[in-house]
């Protein structure tokens, strides 16, 4: 199976790091469907200080850079807004894409 990435950028606020990482922790059945619905077959979240780095596999292309404007992902970027930067009235999480410059692909069946 072909899998398709993406990396991004955010910022949280200072101070809202533990409220952040409490609402993944309990992150909601329907947003986590919805993941999968849309072929999300793996996503992470890391973060350094403020600093979100996230990082989604795919088993089909990105046809954009955003999450899709479902209801869920509108309420889950308006529960979010209070912890990072946002844009817009629905909230957007202010992001920045990376490109991908290196990648190493081992078979682990074989390891």
């Amino acid at each position: 199976m072909t899998l398709y990435r993406r990396a991004w950028t955010m910022r949280l606020i200072e101070g809202a790091e533990a409220a952040y990482e409490d609402a993944h922790a309990k992150i909601w059945p329907e947003m986590s469907e919805q993941m999968q619905t849309s072929g999300i077959v793996r996503f992470f979240l890391y973060r350094s200080g403020t600093t979100i780095f996230a990082f989604q596999e795919r088993n089909r292309p990105f046809n954009s850079t955003t999450a899709p404007t479902s209801d869920i992902t509108l309420r889950w970027w308006r529960e979010m807004a209070p912890f990072m930067e946002t844009c817009g009235d629905n909230y957007q999480p202010v992001h920045t894409e990376l490109h991908e410059i290196f990648a190493l692909e081992t078979n682990l069946e074989n390891h």
